[in-house]
């Protein structure tokens, strides 16, 4: 009867995850390819999006006839929106063509802009409204004279400019490594001022997993950066080709780790794994980053920078979510009834959510 008693306020609390799964949908890794390759005064471009990200700014399924024949909807709602500006006047969009291959929309276009024009600058207006994932990124190849520049567009900076001398793309792929674990400000912010549930909340209830089977902060940390070393194992060898992951085999497997370390928490079977587990998850979800860098055919020196500041932002977002949660938890870790009823209660709801969206991410595979 006592337990029975003592019982519902986990139940209580795992009802409650799952209505709060249901409305957090961990996120996949939204990506968008942009290749620009100048072409004496004009502009030539092409958009990569996933078939999904596509039927979103169109309203409706994104089958290979929609698509060629709405190409100029999706540039209308994407990239030409609004008008590349330039110190002559704006540059005018050609007619665009649009193709779909298996899960990729391909739109292509023409910015035919004034002779001499200088600086152009471009803005992205579709990235930071609310029907676009916050995730969404645009990572972007600038061709010119042979040489190429990469740059992050997202909604933290959606405005790109062609001609400068120098850009800020390493704190870029900090700062997006950052936001991709949900520790940035603005995840946090809805559209509306309030506040809302960032899209990375997949990886905190991750790291926080982790937290919540105790241990010396010294000791979390270690475990923390367990999955940043795997991430950057990964997102080497899947950026240079060695090996690769499809994102539909990759987003299922990340939901099934959250579980993982959440069941290790509530029963401390997995005490002596809990760093090769961290790994583990970590080498499992670089694949995502890395497959988005591997479209862009990006030159060694480029790739290396992308990699390195997306995985130091990565690490960054990591360490501040253990330095947050590691005191209230492990001050829990000395009191057994506290430690019974909270941490075991925290690390059921978290693997009730990872075992949520595993059931979501393979029931949308079908």
């Amino acid at each position: 009867m006592n337990r029975g008693k003592g019982d519902r306020p986990l139940l209580l609390a795992l009802a409650l995850l799952f209505a709060f799964a249901g409305v957090a949908a961990a996120h996949p890794m939204d990506v968008g390819y942009l290749r620009i390759e100048e072409q004496g005064s004009d502009l030539a471009v092409q958009l990569e999006l996933d078939a999904a990200a596509a039927a979103v700014v169109l309203g409706t399924d994104a089958t290979a006839e929609r698509v060629r024949d709405d190409a100029d909807t999706l540039a209308r709602e994407t990239y030409a929106r609004d008008a590349i500006s330039t110190e002559r006047g704006p540059c005018t969009w050609s007619t665009a063509l649009g193709e779909r291959s298996g899960r990729t929309v391909r739109i292509t276009s023409v910015a035919q802009c004034p002779a001499a024009s200088g600086t152009r600058r471009w803005t992205f207006a579709f990235i930071p409204e609310h029907r676009i994932s916050p995730t969404f990124e645009l990572l972007a190849k600038h061709v010119v004279d042979g040489s190429e520049r990469l740059t992050l567009i997202d909604r933290y900076t959606s405005e790109l400019v062609l001609g400068a001398s120098a850009g800020p793309g390493f704190r870029h792929f900090v700062w997006s490594g950052i936001a991709h674990i949900g520790m940035a400000p603005a995840e946090w912010r809805a559209d509306d001022g309030g506040a809302k549930l960032p899209d990375g909340i997949d990886h905190i209830l991750f790291v926080i997993g982790l937290v919540l089977a105790g241990g010396s902060l010294r000791k979390l940390l270690g475990v923390a950066t367990g999955f940043t070393a795997g991430h950057s194992i990964t997102l080497a060898l899947a950026a240079f080709g060695v090996v690769q992951l499809p994102g539909w085999l990759i987003e299922p497997v990340i939901a099934l780790s959250i579980a993982l370390v959440a069941v290790d928490a509530f029963t401390d079977r997995f005490a002596r794994h809990r760093f090769a587990i961290a790994l583990g998850f970590g080498l499992v979800h670089g694949f995502g980053f890395a497959n988005a860098l591997t479209e862009l055919s990006l030159p060694t020196g480029e790739l290396v920078t992308a990699l390195f500041g997306y995985n130091l932002g990565v690490e960054l977002g990591q360490l501040a979510i253990v330095l947050l949660v590691a005191p209230p938890i492990l001050l829990a870790h000395r009191h057994p009834r506290v430690r019974s009823i909270v941490i075991r209660g925290l690390a059921a709801m978290i693997a009730a959510c990872g075992l949520f969206w595993f059931i979501e991410r393979v029931v949308a595979l079908v």
